[in-house]
């Protein structure tokens, strides 16, 4: 019986030991874990080991099992000392799951611990120290714990983790050295490492300025990032990031990773579009590019500096430049140099609408462009037949100060010109050159040379980009300068045609051809009568943009076929007033001096222009011909103008000038057919007896129109020939190109004067002649009256004397040549023709009846 017994006690004691010894661990850890006792230690262990004071305004829980689950609410860790806010850290909920056995030896060893929604700051002070560098707390500190008795309860509890995990919150990065902050939504992310002294392995998704960023890698230990160990030496990070169409590689290191100091890394980055960076980088505009990528090699820079960049490689597949230049497309394109000293080498393909191009170029090396210095600049850019070349050095914004010298050369500028939409000016067998400088926002272009089959001219200009507009002045000078070849229309099939290899720039997504607008109708051509004097557009526009000081000296200038020589004028632009004076130039018959000006601020625009001879006059038998006009008369007009106008189209300016225009003729000489050519019908009537064969002697010419909004009324108004005499008065009105003109012609047939007042009125386009009712002797009064009036009104005294001087004339007695003369100029003095017989005192016949005859009725 013995031996059952036995039995029975041991079975006894077994399920004895198999149910209290569980009960008594139970009940121990249940006493070990409340939160009485809890709460203390945990406080205690995070202050003794961060040296910040952990607070817990929330319940502790525990959830009892193999692994104890711990729960915290309202978690709250001090910040470092000096920071921006009082906590770096702050929980909704805190759960941490607690290995057992490290508790016998008084280790809070955390297998798991998770965040529920945290908001974490990191951020560096002034000297570049993170408060991430936890350490124990100084005696006294201001809001460090009391430090921990020896064999106290809360002595010796050292915390170590070996997984973390967030669920929702947000991570906020500070950098006072450089004021730069950054706010990361975090969704998700786990942590981990096989031992507190073991690399961390790390994976998330965040949210980064709208973006869905994933992120993974790996880091060196925790306790090297906490500044508890110097191991090891060169902390690793190994990060990979991605959001739609983007991606970015870094590895490296830190040397000082408890301060964000020290590090090193290879970047490797990507993005389909340009336009995904437009998040990370805002502010600027970015064009639509695809296929970037960036390799560089980066290491930490000087204090509140840019990182250092060390080999760089940077390229992209092509996109469109159009937004700069408009219709540039660009192809494959690289920027990059192997170490940070060599010079950047840059290379693109480029097509404008059609036209192949090609980049080069030399950089200065990253080294120095990150320390603002700048350095040699080369670049060249090759086309069909063209070249262009800039070397010198690169402006930076620090060192506003470059420049260099800038080539171009081409055997023909058609193809570019058709590809930049422009008409003009083209050139060839054309050589450029200048010498560029750069500073404080002025370029100037010094040394500048241009040789051309079309021009050929030098000087200097300085380009200021200044408020409230840009100002060019300079000076320029060319020895040729043939505007008919310049403004010459491009052939046919100029541009290159787009190829595999240099594609057309691409049109954006959605982006329509523009329909070429339909071209409005011309006032005074549909719906009216037709006018002489076209609506043309006033280009007036670009004088508001522009500030100019331009002396302009042009030895030859080639212009509707005609050739000038020695022009020279003085340019100023200032607030839309442009002004040429003083202004000359040689025409082929002599030379004319006078201003011009034009004042696009105003509204409506006004315009000005005087002009007169200089010299004897201009020659009329070289200018004739050089105006494709038979050379069939010979004489020198002399000319005197100064008139003024507003609108901003030609008949606009034309309806409203006013001031006065003179021309004067005196021993001339003019061929009968180019006197059939120029008079047409009214010469048939005023001069029936000129012969179609020979010449006719022009003893004078005098002509001086006086104009006021557009009516041009005649002072002075004469023709004599050796045929007849023509006098006239009236007026014409440009508004509506209106004629009401009276002439009185006195025809010589066989030594006898003749006269038969004719009126011509209808328009300069279709005017008409009718025989004055009022007979010789009243249009011959009132002819005189008229211009006696209109020379009385001259602001000139000499002119009052002249017309006191006509109107001291019989009714019968008409002007004459010198007295008509002196006005036409002015009242200058000038060459006359020699006297001839009284011409009123031959017989008259009846007007009407001579009329007649005179028309071949």
């Amino acid at each position: 019986m013995a031996a059952p017994r036995r039995r029975t006690r041991l079975l006894l004691a077994g399920g004895l030991i198999l149910v209290g010894v569980p009960a008594l661990a139970w009940g121990g850890l249940n006493l070990l874990l409340r939160d009485s006792v809890l709460r203390p230690r945990l406080v205690a262990a995070v202050e003794q080991a961060t040296g910040r004071r952990l607070t817990l305004s929330g319940p502790l829980g525990v959830k009892l099992s193999l692994v104890p689950t711990i729960t915290l609410e309202g978690v709250a860790l001090a910040n470092a000392p000096g920071g921006t806010r009082p906590e770096m850290l702050t929980a909704r909920r805190v759960e941490a799951e607690l290995a057992l056995v490290p508790l016998l030896s008084r280790r809070l060893d955390f297998q798991r611990i998770t965040l529920i929604e945290p908001d974490l700051l990191l951020e560096t002070d002034a000297a570049g120290a993170g408060n991430w560098r936890f350490g124990p707390p100084r005696p006294g500190a201001p809001g460090g714990a009391p430090p921990a008795r020896p064999g106290s309860e809360e002595a010796g509890l050292l915390p170590s983790v070996a997984a973390v995990n967030i669920e929702g919150g947000k991570l906020t990065w500070r950098d006072a050295r450089s004021g730069r902050s950054e706010v990361l939504d975090v969704r998700h992310f786990a942590l981990r490492a096989a031992s507190p002294a073991a690399p961390l392995t790390f994976e998330g998704a965040f949210g980064l300025r709208g973006l869905d960023v994933a992120a993974e890698g790996s880091t060196g230990p925790l306790p090297r990032l906490l500044g508890a160990s110097a191991e090891p030496a060169d902390w690793p990070l190994r990060l990979s990031l991605s959001a739609p169409g983007l991606q970015a590689v870094l590895d490296g290191g830190m040397r000082r990773p408890e301060a964000a100091a020290g590090w090193h890394a290879h970047l490797d980055a990507s993005a389909d579009r340009a336009e995904r960076l437009a998040p990370l980088l805002p502010g600027m505009a970015f064009p639509p590019l695809s296929g970037l990528r960036l390799a560089a090699e980066l290491a930490e820079g000087s204090k509140d500096g840019p990182p250092a960049v060390g080999a760089l490689r940077a390229s992209v597949a092509g996109g469109d430049l159009g937004q700069w230049v408009p219709g540039l497309g660009l192809g494959p394109a690289t920027l990059g140099a192997e170490t940070a000293d060599q010079p950047l080498a840059l290379s693109a393909t480029l097509n404008l609408r059609g036209l192949p191009l090609q980049a080069e170029g030399r950089l200065p090396p990253v080294a120095a462009l990150m320390r603002g210095t700048g350095g040699p600049l080369s670049l060249a850019l090759n086309g069909p037949a063209m070249a262009a070349r800039f070397k010198g050095d690169l402006p930076l914004p620090g060192k506003p100060e470059g420049g260099g010298m800038l080539s171009a050369e081409a055997a023909d500028t058609a193809p570019l010109l058709a590809a930049l939409a422009l008409p003009a000016p083209r050139l060839t067998d054309a050589r450029f050159a200048t010498r560029l400088a750069l500073s404080a926002g002025r370029l100037t272009a010094g040394e500048l040379r241009l040789q051309s089959r079309e021009a050929t001219l030098e000087g200097e200009a300085t380009f200021r980009q200044g408020t409230p507009r840009p100002a060019l002045s300079g000076r320029l000078s060319a020895q040729r300068l043939d505007l008919d070849a310049l403004l010459a229309p491009a052939p046919a099939g100029s541009p290159a045609a787009p190829t595999a290899a240099q594609p057309a720039a691409p049109t954006p997504p959605g982006a329509a051809t523009p329909a070429v607008p339909p071209r409005p109708e011309l006032p005074g051509r549909a719906g009216g009568p037709r006018r002489v004097i076209p609506p043309l557009p006033l280009p007036l526009a670009p004088l508001r943009a522009l500030d100019a000081d331009l002396p302009l000296q042009v030895q030859e200038l080639r212009l509707g076929g005609v050739s000038y020589r020695d022009l020279s004028t003085h340019a100023t632009l200032a607030a839309g007033r442009l002004s040429l004076d003083p202004l000359a130039v040689t025409l082929p018959g002599g030379r004319l001096a006078g201003s011009l000006g034009a004042d696009a601020a105003a509204e409506p625009p006004r315009l000005s222009v005087s002009l007169r001879q200089e010299g004897a006059g201009l020659d009329l038998r070289p200018l004739l011909q050089a105006y494709g006009l038979p050379p069939q008369a010979s004489g020198h007009v002399e000319l005197d103008t100064a008139l003024q106008g507003t609108g901003g189209d030609l008949q606009a300016l034309a309806a409203s000038l006013s001031g006065h225009f003179g021309l004067a003729l005196a021993n001339g000489q003019i061929d009968n057919a180019l006197l059939e050519r120029l008079g047409g019908g009214l010469r048939k009537a005023l001069v029936p007896n000129a012969p179609n064969a020979g010449s006719t002697a022009l003893r004078c010419i005098a002509l001086r129109l006086m104009l006021q909004d557009g009516m041009a009324r005649p002072q002075a108004m004469l023709i004599e020939t050796g045929l007849a005499d023509v006098v006239g008065s009236g007026e014409i009105n440009l508004r509506d190109e209106s004629l009401a003109l009276r002439l009185l012609p006195q025809v010589r047939i066989g030594g006898v004067g003749l006269t038969a007042p004719v009126l011509v009125g209808g328009s300069l386009a279709n005017p008409s002649y009718r025989l004055d009712p009022a007979g010789t002797a009243a249009a011959a009064a009132g002819i005189v009256g008229e211009l006696a009036g209109q020379q009385k009104e001259g602001q000139d005294n000499l002119l009052g004397q002249l017309a006191q001087q006509l109107a001291g004339r019989g009714a019968g007695s008409l002007p004459d040549c010198a007295q008509q003369l002196a006005v036409a100029r002015g009242g200058r003095q000038g060459p006359v023709p020699p006297d001839q017989p009284q011409r009123n005192g031959g017989q008259k016949s009846n007007p009407l009846d001579l009329l007649r005859g005179l028309l071949g009725r």
